[in-house]
């Protein structure tokens, strides 16, 4: 069927030919819009999460919008070529974080409009950036006369209380080269949430408990501790946390 008649036949069964997806909620391509919708990680809508157009040509040239209730938003678009991005605010445990979202299409668009969903993930890599990721930041470092190798550490998190999404979070135990702790004195990715931490040191067969340290709390050397994860300072999202570790 040549385009013509494919066009009259949608036009007749009053079907609009910029339709995208098979479901008849999902957000379509509008003429001179961005549109789309923010879900959770259960498909539900996420409603006040803000979305950022941002001119891949024009040096800090920028649209704002947000989404609604229904988790959709729908934003002017301007001549020129742009990126969708998005982010999302979340008050947790007397905080508040800022947490990127994940986008289904990283591809620019132009004023002819273009469909962008975004999910909220809790970890990740992000797709334009290898070295970003969606999860939380904890630096490590070792106490003065600490004399054991980080590569013998083994670091237990154990939730206390729900995730930062209200999920249930899952007991993670790490060691150096798994797929948090990949850096030496570096675990990255993991899940924002309270934590409460112990570690030991592995010498073969045997194991010991070792001492570690909030060290934003500059607080005592213990056996184990709550963590719980700072808002990045900046406004941005890398919210990390800190361990010292002793014997």
């Amino acid at each position: 069927m040549k385009a013509p008649l494919l066009l009259a036949a949608l036009l007749s069964l009053g079907l609009p030919a910029c339709e995208t997806g098979t479901g008849s909620g999902a957000p379509r391509v509008e003429s001179g819009h961005a549109t789309g919708k923010v879900v959770d990680a259960r498909g539900a809508p996420v409603a006040g999460a803000k979305i950022l157009l941002d001119n891949s040509v024009l040096y800090a040239s920028y649209i704002r919008g947000s989404s609604g209730e229904d988790g959709r938003y729908r934003i002017r678009v301007q001549p020129g070529a742009w990126t969708a991005h998005a982010s999302l605010q979340r008050e947790y445990n007397g905080k508040t974080y800022t947490l990127e979202l994940h986008p289904d299409q990283v591809d620019s668009f132009d004023e002819t409009g273009a469909v962008r969903n975004f999910s909220w993930k809790l970890e990740g890599r992000t797709p334009a950036n290898h070295y970003g990721y969606y999860g939380g930041f904890i630096q490590l470092s070792t106490d003065i006369g600490f004399d054991g190798d980080l590569d013998d550490v083994e670091l237990t998190l154990v939730p206390s209380g729900p995730l930062i999404d209200g999920s249930e979070g899952k007991t993670l135990r790490l060691r150096r080269g798994d797929h948090y702790w990949v850096d030496r004195h570096q675990v990255e990715d993991v899940p924002i949430g309270r934590y409460l931490v112990t570690a030991q040191l592995r010498d073969g067969q045997a194991t010991r408990p070792l001492r570690i340290q909030d060290w934003h709390a500059r607080g005592p050397f213990a056996t184990q501790f709550q963590l719980d994860f700072r808002p990045d300072s900046a406004g941005g999202t890398r919210n990390s946390a800190s361990i010292v570790i002793g014997h």
